[in-house]
């Protein structure tokens, strides 16, 4: 052993110095903690759908929680801290807590899943995402009707775009378009990038060496980072001037992804990465992007372990009410549950494939809570058989 630590200590001496940074012994064990310990909170409040009580056991970085808690309560609920525990914790956590928690969220790396292996319990992306191929081979987006909208708003409004690498239209950008948009769009539910980060990336590293700037005649009102990688380029952090809703109502979103995608078509580019989306279904940002047809995957290592602690009414109105992306011996599902007291017609399920499938789901999976009558699979339609199933909610939970 003395002489393993020996070896590593000399090849970390002669690392260089922005090298020695990433793999100070100090920061290795941050890293190392800051995956093994979350911190603990309890959520409470009325369930958004059902209006019944929900408490949920949420162990994680309070980004995730302050999501989840959105998903299921809005903006009306109460979290009290607990403190940090280990991850192996966590279930022991759950069996003493004393607040009649009856949903359990702890976010864990997915080699760690086995942690909880004892329980039942779905294993969701905290993110997914997205790649849309622009070779040729599928142009089907360009029928939709959202994106021709789109389309017809950057003409109506006579936006334009140019593309620039100047380093203060990037400090621009950052901190008038960037930082006021995503803090006033997603609030205390942002991950917000530094600076530094974005600079060292667009300069330095130049792996986003392009900003793209959508125009309202001399006006900049809008701005996107672009990527480069062999043959992929990638969408990376967009921003609107100021935070200002009122260019989101006229297209300036809608013209980033446009034009991006034209420009990069231009160059030679054949697939194009949209970036992360949260995985839930109803996720506007998600279903933004949805309209560009992308192919759905997982490149993230920690997830959301998600475990119904009892099946009140309130949970069930959480998962009815929020559909989602789930993994499941490598492939991403989607799952939509309803009541068991809703019987669906060959149009209902032709709408919900409609508005749900993502190409990169193995299958798109409704779960029914109570008994499945056995002659429901029968509803499925033929050309969405392959893609869709229908059973009880037990048993999967």
């Amino acid at each position: 052993m003395k002489k393993i630590l020996a070896v590593g200590r000399s090849i970390y001496h002669a690392m260089p110095a922005c090298l020695r940074y990433f793999f100070s012994p100090a920061r290795l064990i941050s890293r190392l903690l800051n995956v093994l310990t979350v911190s603990l909170w309890i959520v409470a409040g009325e369930e958004i759908s059902s209006k019944q009580k929900l408490v949920i056991i949420y162990a994680g970085h309070e980004v995730g929680k302050n999501y989840l808690a959105n998903l299921a309560f809005g903006s009306s609920y109460s979290d009290s801290y607990i403190g940090r525990k280990w991850l192996w914790e966590i279930p022991k956590a759950v069996k003493e807590s004393s607040c009649d928690c009856s949903l359990m969220v702890a976010e864990a790396p997915k080699v760690l899943r086995v942690l909880f292996r004892k329980t039942k319990h779905l294993y969701i992306p905290c993110w997914v995402s997205g790649e849309v191929d622009i070779s040729g081979n599928d142009r089907s987006f360009l029928k939709n009707e959202s994106l021709k909208s789109d389309v017809r708003k950057i003409g109506k409004n006579k936006l334009h775009f140019e593309v620039t690498n100047r380093p203060s239209d990037l400090r621009d950008f950052y901190y008038n378009m960037y930082l006021p948009y995503i803090t006033k769009t997603h609030g205390n539910r942002s991950e917000i990038v530094s600076y530094d980060f974005v600079k060292s990336e667009f300069g330095e590293r130049r792996l986003l060496n392009e900003l793209l700037l959508v125009k309202k005649e001399e006006e900049y009102v809008a701005g996107i980072l672009l990527g480069f990688k062999s043959n992929r380029a990638q969408l990376w952090y967009l921003g609107v001037k100021d935070g200002n809703f009122d260019y989101v109502q006229n297209g300036a979103i809608g013209a980033l992804f446009y034009f991006s995608v034209r420009y990069l078509e231009e160059k030679g580019f054949t697939r194009i990465g949209f970036g992360r989306s949260r995985p839930f279904l109803r996720d506007g940002v998600l279903r933004f992007k949805r309209k560009w047809n992308p192919r759905i995957f997982n490149e993230y290592t920690v997830g959301f372990v998600i475990r119904p602690l009892s099946w009140t009414d309130g949970v069930k109105g959480f998962f009815v009410n929020n559909p989602f992306i789930y993994e499941d011996k490598a492939e991403l599902n989607g799952a939509l549950f309803v009541p068991g007291d809703r019987s669906l017609s060959a149009k209902d399920f032709k709408k919900i494939y409609k508005d749900y499938y993502l190409k990169g789901l193995s299958k798109l999976a409704i779960y029914r809570f109570g008994e499945v009558d056995s002659n429901t699979p029968e509803a499925v339609p033929l050309e969405c058989s392959g893609r869709m199933t229908i059973c009880s909610a037990e048993t999967i939970l």
